[in-house]
């Protein structure tokens, strides 16, 4: 794990416990729309250029 990732971890570590149940919905939300993303682009490989389109199946 890179030095970025633990403190990543860290920050969250501390923050969550002071969060509502609302604001942790939330992250929550957020951090699978981000999985979510992030799986879909290591499926869809580049077209190439700068517009960041995909390849169509």
């Amino acid at each position: 794990m890179s030095e970025k990732e633990k403190k990543i971890l860290d920050t969250f570590g501390k923050t969550i416990p002071k969060l509502s149940d609302l604001e942790k919905e939330k992250l929550l939300a957020f951090g699978e729309g981000m999985a979510f993303v992030t799986d879909r682009e290591k499926a869809q490989p580049f077209k190439g250029g700068f517009d960041d389109e995909r390849i169509a199946d």
